[in-house]
């Protein structure tokens, strides 16, 4: 199976998740750990790491200060969890 990030790489299969490479798992597992869980749902929480308006102190370890926006790989593990909880 390949990553669902789209980048090409088998995923592999770590605390029984199986849709990304060992690189966008990394990714996933610190979204996970940044998800405030009974706040909010997971959905509203991607959606929040991809909003360039909405700003907390969580989410500036995933912007890319060069250009104020999330960073690439954060975006496209948030987009393809989006996919799979829709």
């Amino acid at each position: 199976m390949k990553c669902a990030a789209n980048d090409g790489k088998e995923a592999v299969t770590i605390d029984n998740i199986d849709r990304y490479c060992y690189e966008h798992y990394q990714v996933y597992d610190m979204l996970k750990r940044l998800y405030p869980g009974d706040s909010m749902s997971w959905k509203e929480h991607l959606n929040k790491v991809l909003d360039p308006n909405f700003n907390a102190s969580w989410k500036v370890s995933l912007i890319d200060t060069s250009n104020d926006k999330t960073l690439d790989i954060v975006a496209k593990v948030a987009r393809a969890e989006l996919k799979v909880s829709t």
